[in-house]
């Protein structure tokens, strides 16, 4: 094989086995996420349904509860997203993550009246 078959071969091959990169569309559907409060507690799902993605925001429920003021993120080379939510007493609770290329949920839910920061994973629900 020549010299600018083999590089054209590795090229096919390289493209071929690149990971997809996640679109902003990837999130829409629902999502089962493990908020346990340390690594060694037992599992603590709740979920997460993104019913739309549209420009940069997403719409859906976390919790239970409406997202609001919700943003999206593509500048940095992943999806990202941040958004509110309120607790039946009117709490604030901001929440952000981002879509890994695994497919799977990272991120973070700082409860402003209750003190804390909650770190989180999540999977597609089945």
């Amino acid at each position: 094989m020549n010299r600018i078959a083999a590089l054209a071969a590795l090229a096919l091959l390289t493209a071929w086995h690149a990971p997809r990169r996640a679109s902003p569309s990837d999130l829409v559907g629902t999502w089962t996420v493990d908020l346990r409060s340390t690594p060694t507690s037992a599992p603590y799902s709740q979920p997460f349904v993104v019913t739309a993605v549209d420009g940069d925001s997403l719409a859906g429920t976390f919790y239970g509860s409406e997202v609001r003021s919700a943003r999206l993120n593509l500048g940095w080379g992943a999806v990202r997203f941040a958004f509110t939510t309120r607790d039946g007493g009117g709490g604030a609770y901001h929440t952000s993550g981002v879509l890994r290329p695994d497919g799977t949920l990272e991120g973070t839910t700082h409860a402003v009246d209750r003190g804390f920061l909650a770190y989180w994973t999540a999977a597609r629900a089945e």
